[in-house]
């Protein structure tokens, strides 16, 4: 009964994030007024800028795309080799796209420094949570990779969150658009590392179980 319970939120999870991934194919259409490009009109004629942004989201749509299907149990036993090679895909799509424009955008964010401080964070967590994944899996320590992995999907996944908080905090409460911007930047990573720390502490993430871990 435990182990359905738990699948049914990562089976929610992984919807979101395809969901997220076919959503964002509209910005390959290159138009400069959809979605989030309509808030950024100063700078989408910017070349750095909307170069890194074109880069950051190929960056996201790989490793948001291929980060839930990592921790699919079935395909780690039966299929090593797909998994190593995806864990390449994603690791590479943090570590060399994500991260890197992410960082660069961030001084770019939208509600001024808080919220730039709180994107600029995001992403040196995103990369070194990442880094520590591999460094950890290419030392043997299958316990502690996994926990570093979950840290950085994590962090991947706040690309989905982010885009749920805008319109709850937009809705019902009533702060100004402003403090929703600055807010959101924080709580829509942040939190989900405090979700998994909680999960690690309280030890119901079923591959954690019976292994001696080390983070």
């Amino acid at each position: 009964m435990l182990r359905l319970l738990l699948k049914i939120p990562f089976v929610v999870m992984t919807l979101l994030a395809l969901m997220l991934f076919a959503t964002t194919m509209i910005y390959w259409s290159f138009r400069p007024d959809v979605n989030f490009l309509l808030s950024k009109q100063n700078l989408v004629d910017y070349f750095p800028w909307r170069f890194a942004f074109y880069v950051h989201i190929a960056g996201g749509m790989l490793s948001i795309a291929s980060g839930p299907f990592q921790f699919i149990n079935t395909i780690r036993k039966r299929f090593p080799a797909f998994h190593r090679h995806l864990g390449k895909v994603y690791a590479a799509s943090i570590l060399l796209i994500g991260a890197p424009t992410g960082l660069y955008m961030a001084f770019f964010a939208n509600g001024g420094w808080p919220a730039s401080i709180g994107f600029v964070l995001m992403a040196l967590l995103w990369f070194h949570t990442t880094l520590r994944g591999i460094q950890t899996i290419r030392k043997g320590n299958i316990a502690s990779h996994k926990r570093w992995m979950t840290r950085s999907f994590a962090l991947t996944f706040s690309a989905v969150t982010l885009r749920l908080w805008v319109p709850v905090l937009s809705l019902y409460s009533e702060l100004s658009p402003l403090s929703v911007v600055i807010i959101t930047a924080w709580i829509s990573w942040l939190f989900n590392l405090l979700f998994v720390e909680l999960l690690f502490k309280l030890k119901t993430i079923n591959i954690y179980q019976h292994e001696n871990i080390t983070a």
